[in-house]
């Protein structure tokens, strides 16, 4: 049963997060036989196997994001961090390539570690994951960030259009994915009826 991992509440059938402590609900399995185990079991009922380093995923209702969704909220960063910049600037400390790289970091690589969000995948309701849901951690974020720093000069992500599944280079090579958060809504067509 999908729980989550600070209050080991169980999840409701609608919600990706928890209502106390807004960490996503994730799932439990068995490292041997991939069976799904509860949150405080030390040993799987199944096969027996000690459970200390199960792996965890999220069990979110998740869909991949947009192309045009993931566009604008990486538009919408790059206006965060103009204006991160202006008030470093405001502030008198030094300026040039130094501050935008070290802003730069702290919005696309750091924010995205372990199901955090920048300001414009908050705003577009998106989250950078695995492919198989899992949490980013530092390391694992901080080369997606030059995968999309190099991507993005070769206008990269435009080629996502293109593909079958949607993905950007970046996430092709480390094998991330940007879901959204937002439930599928389908509108009827204009002059029909639902």
């Amino acid at each position: 049963m999908p729980h989550c991992p600070e209050c080991q509440q169980e999840a409701s059938a609608a919600d990706s997060r928890c209502p106390l402590d807004r960490n996503f609900f994730v799932l439990s399995c068995c490292p041997r036989c991939q069976a799904e185990v509860f949150p405080k079991e030390r040993f799987c009922a199944v096969c027996g196997s000690d459970l200390e380093a199960a792996p965890v995923r999220l069990a979110a209702p998740l869909k991949a994001a947009s192309v045009p969704a993931r566009v604008t909220a990486t538009l919408l960063d790059g206006l965060a961090l103009l204006v991160a910049y202006e008030v470093w600037l405001s502030l008198g400390w030094s300026g040039g390539l130094p501050a935008v790289v070290l802003l730069a970091v702290a919005c696309w690589g750091l924010l995205p570690i372990r199901a955090g969000q920048t300001l414009g995948q908050h705003v577009m309701g998106q989250v950078v994951l695995t492919e198989d849901r899992r949490e980013l951690d530092l390391k694992a974020s901080l080369i997606r960030m030059l995968a999309a720093a190099c991507s993005w000069a070769f206008l990269g992500p435009l080629l996502a259009l293109f593909r079958a599944d949607g993905a950007t280079i970046a996430e092709a090579w480390t094998r991330t994915r940007t879901w959204s958060l937002q439930p599928d809504r389908k509108k009827p067509l204009a002059g029909t009826r639902p």
